[in-house]
């Protein structure tokens, strides 16, 4: 696996964008788009971490850190993820939808041992549309979680998508901060065919920006929250001061002040004779990588 720089994940995301046939900004107004860091958008912790079939974890052995057991079942979540869904699960229930979770965290070796059981019993084509291949599932996060009812025939199917149960998590789950991950139609842009019952945390103000911008994907969002980032360093570079360029005069003043054994009180120095050091935020690699 190989790194990639920030710009040409930019450029990777909106060809995923394109093949899907979606714009990746939709000219969204700037202050309706949450501010992030690069680093929020770079980082395997972040609860902004994106990865697809084509973006993968820089390390295979990622393990993420706070995981617990999410209330009621014998699966694990990171915290905050594991909060949400708990509330979830029981608004849903007392709403009359007897949801459970069905899966949670998955490590890599999981993950690895489960697409292997796909790859033989439906081929690798058919295995790459329904299961992840290990460094792409988004379990690994310990961000994402697979819900359904108990015993139901739609349980892991499209079909839970029209169920009562499913219709509620499509309307309400933004409320806790999670999204359908892998919507309807949209296969082309997320890589996966359509999952109603695959939740992902990305917390609530990024969920709700997204229900509110209209934004299909988490692809779509994604690129949208990496250009408004990177429209910002562009402005916050351009209204710095620059650094003076020193006159042949000022270099001549700074040599003989540099032999007077009486230094000139800071206080009483010009400011054109003050250097203005800038440091601005360094400009990360891309943590994630392209996928083999």
């Amino acid at each position: 696996m190989r790194s990639v720089t920030r710009a040409a994940s930019a450029a990777l995301v909106s060809l995923l964008l394109a093949a899907g046939g979606l714009s990746a900004a939709n000219a969204a107004p700037a202050d309706e788009v949450p501010e992030v860091s690069a680093e929020e958008l770079s980082d395997s912790s972040s609860l902004l971490a994106l990865i697809n079939p084509s973006i993968k974890l820089p390390e295979e052995d990622y393990h993420p850190k706070g995981l617990r057991n999410v209330a009621g079942s014998g699966d694990q979540l990171r915290d905050e993820a594991a909060d949400a869904v708990e509330d979830l699960v029981a608004d849903a229930r007392k709403a009359g939808h007897p949801l459970k979770v069905i899966s949670a965290f998955r490590s890599y070796e999981r993950q690895q041992v489960l697409f292997n059981q796909y790859q033989a019993k439906f081929g690798t084509d058919y295995a790459e549309r329904i299961s992840a291949r290990p460094g792409t599932s988004e379990h690994q996060l310990g961000l994402a979680a697979d819900v359904g009812y108990s015993g139901s025939k739609c349980e892991l199917h499209a079909c839970f998508g029209q169920t009562p149960a499913g219709k509620w998590i499509a309307e309400h789950a933004v409320d806790y901060g999670l999204i359908v991950r892998y919507p309807e139609g949209q296969e082309k842009t997320t890589g996966y065919r359509y999952e109603p019952w695959h939740l992902r945390y990305i917390g609530t103000e990024h969920a709700q920006a997204m229900k509110k911008l209209d934004m299909g994907t988490f692809e779509e969002y994604f690129q949208l929250l990496m250009e408004n980032t990177e429209q910002g360093d562009q402005a916050a570079q351009e209204s710095a001061p620059s650094s003076p360029v020193p006159s042949d005069k000022e270099d001549d003043a700074a040599s003989q002040e540099a032999s007077d054994p009486s230094p000139t009180p800071t206080s009483l120095r010009e400011p054109e004779d003050l250097m203005v050091l800038r440091f601005l935020p360094p400009f990360r690699d891309w943590a994630f990588g392209l996928g083999q």
